[in-house]
């Protein structure tokens, strides 16, 4: 006798929620901050990091950037966090990944390395962070907001 077959079990295995949920929290995000201008109004609460120890932490100038981006304006993108710009067709490669499992061959071998490419990124984050902060920091590492 066989056991029946749950077809939400088959649906979500093909149909990944997490990268979609993602996929829609960013979407939300980059409405927002078209619709609004985040160097004119504060969107996001203050960064912790940097109320505590006063270092830009690695997303500090993000949302800012990504409101650039949104506008057409990449330089001063990579003003406001040249980390985060030069790494979201990265992210976009790995939320493809993770959305479409084994649809897309050429990104099996991204998937299989996606654990090392992501502490990669964190570690990546890490160094510009350090970097960032530290007065011989070139000024499209610094983040130009007070």
């Amino acid at each position: 006798m066989t056991a029946p077959v749950d077809p939400s079990a088959e649906r979500r295995a093909r149909y990944p929620v997490g990268p979609w949920t993602g996929a829609a929290v960013a979407a939300c995000g980059c409405v927002a901050v078209a619709l609004v201008d985040p160097t004119k109004h504060m969107l996001t609460p203050p960064c912790p990091m940097r109320a505590i120890t006063g270092w830009w932490c690695p997303f500090c100038g993000a949302t800012r950037a990504a409101s650039r981006l949104l506008r057409g304006d990449v330089l001063s993108a990579l003003q406001f966090n040249a980390v985060f710009v030069v790494l979201l067709p990265l992210i976009a490669v790995l939320w493809t990944a993770a959305a479409f499992p084994g649809r897309f061959s050429w990104l099996d071998p991204i998937r299989a390395r996606s654990t090392s490419i992501l502490t990669a990124v964190a570690v990546l984050f890490g160094v510009f962070m350090v970097v960032r902060n530290t007065p011989f920091a070139d000024t499209w590492l610094r983040y130009p907001g007070a």
